[in-house]
C-alpha cells in the first residue's frame, strides 16, 4: 500500500459497506434550445437512468418527476435508511428514468431566458412546507431530512413556460422509451397531466403524489394552475390515462387532492384517490416519497399500478 499514511487512522469510505449490484445505467441531457440574443443553451434537461441487467426482466419504463424547488435526487433516498422510490422501481424490473425539470439540479436556469425565482426556501419554511421539525433539515448529525435542505431551490416566478418545457421534454422522453409510467410529487405534476394529455398514447399510467392543487390554484397557486391543473389549457387525452392519487394525513393536502380528484373524474379519467392515513399508513407529511412510509406506500403504488395500468410490459 504505497499511499498509505504510516499512524493515520484507518478510514471507512462509503463504498466499503456497499454489495456489489450489476445494472445497466446511464445519463445524458435533453436538448433545449438555442437563444441567439444570450448566445447560450435555454431549457435543456438532464437525465439520468438504471434498469435491471437482463432485458427479459424489464417491464414498463417509469419516469419520476421532482416537485417544486426540489431536484431528481428527491428520489433517491428515504428516511430511516430506506431505499428511495428510484433504486424500488429498478429493484422490481422497470427501466427507471429521473427528469431534472428545467432550471432544477442539473438542469441550468439563467435569469435572462428563465425568468425570475424564488429565493431558496429557509429551513424554517421547508419545515413548514414537510410539517417536520426544523432541526431535522438542518446539516448536522441525526438530520433525518437534511437533503431537502441541501438540495432545494427558489420556485421559478414563470410557471407557464416552465410547465411547458417540462413536458415537451418528457415527451421527447417518452418517444425515446415507449409506453411509461409518468409519477409526479408536488410541484411536478402539472407537466405530467400536459404530457400524458398531448401523448396518451405513450403512458401507461399516471402517479401522483400529492399534486399542485386545488384546480385553479386557490390563492396560492393560481398563476401555476390558472387553467385547472395546469397553466395551460388541456385539451382531452388525459380521460384515455389512469391515475392513481395519493395524499398523506400529516401534509393538510387533502381537501385540495380531493378538488383535484374530481375535476380529473370531470375529465373523465379513470382515478383513485388514496388517502394514506385512511390505510393505515399515519402521520406522514407531504414529502411522502421519501417520509416515514415511503417504501410501504412505493408497494401500493406497484401493486396499483400491476392490475390498472394499459400495459404492464413494455419493450
Amino acid at each position: 500500500m504505497p499511499d498509505a499514511v504510516v499512524g493515520a487512522p484507518r478510514a471507512t469510505p462509503p463504498h466499503a459497506d456497499r454489495l456489489p449490484t450489476l445494472r445497466r445505467r446511464g445519463r445524458f441531457f435533453l436538448d433545449g434550445s438555442w437563444d441567439p440574443v444570450t448566445g447560450t443553451t435555454v431549457g435543456a434537461a438532464w437525465v439520468e437512468w438504471e434498469a435491471p441487467p437482463d432485458p427479459d426482466d424489464w417491464l414498463t419504463p417509469v419516469v419520476l418527476v421532482h416537485g417544486g424547488g426540489g431536484q431528481a435526487t428527491d428520489w433517491m433516498w428515504a428516511v430511516s435508511d430506506q431505499p428511495g422510490w428510484a433504486e424500488l422501481f429498478v429493484a422490481n424490473g422497470h427501466p427507471t428514468y429521473l427528469l431534472d425539470r428545467t432550471g432544477h439540479g442539473r438542469s441550468v436556469w439563467d435569469v435572462r431566458t428563465q425568468g425570475e425565482r424564488q429565493a431558496v426556501p429557509p429551513s424554517s419554511l421547508l419545515a413548514q412546507l414537510f410539517q417536520i421539525d426544523e432541526v431535522d433539515v438542518r446539516p448536522g448529525p441525526g438530520a433525518m431530512f437534511g437533503p431537502i435542505g441541501a438540495s432545494s431551490t427558489g420556485l421559478l416566478a414563470e410557471p407557464e413556460g416552465a410547465q411547458r418545457r417540462d413536458a415537451d421534454h418528457l415527451m421527447t422522453l417518452m418517444k425515446r422509451l415507449g409506453r411509461c409510467l409518468l409519477v409526479s410529487h408536488s410541484a411536478g405534476a402539472p407537466s405530467v397531466w400536459l404530457a400524458a394529455d398531448a401523448r396518451p398514447d405513450l403512458v401507461t399510467a399516471v402517479v401522483a403524489v400529492e399534486p399542485l392543487g386545488p384546480p385553479y390554484g386557490g390563492e396560492r397557486h393560481a398563476r401555476a394552475l390558472s387553467a385547472g391543473l395546469t397553466a395551460s389549457p388541456l385539451t382531452g387525452g388525459l380521460g384515455a390515462v389512469p391515475a392513481l392519487v395519493l395524499t398523506a394525513d400529516g401534509s393538510g393536502h387533502d381537501e385540495a387532492d380531493r378538488q383535484t380528484v374530481a375535476f380529473l373524474t370531470d375529465l373523465d379519467v379513470a382515478v383513485r384517490h388514496v388517502e394514506l392515513g385512511r390505510i393505515g399508513l399515519e402521520g406522514g407529511g407531504h414529502g411522502v416519497v421519501f417520509d416515514r412510509h415511503s417504501t410501504a406506500t412505493f408497494n401500493l403504488v406497484r401493486d396499483w399500478y400491476r392490475r390498472n395500468a394499459r400495459t404492464v410490459s413494455a419493450r
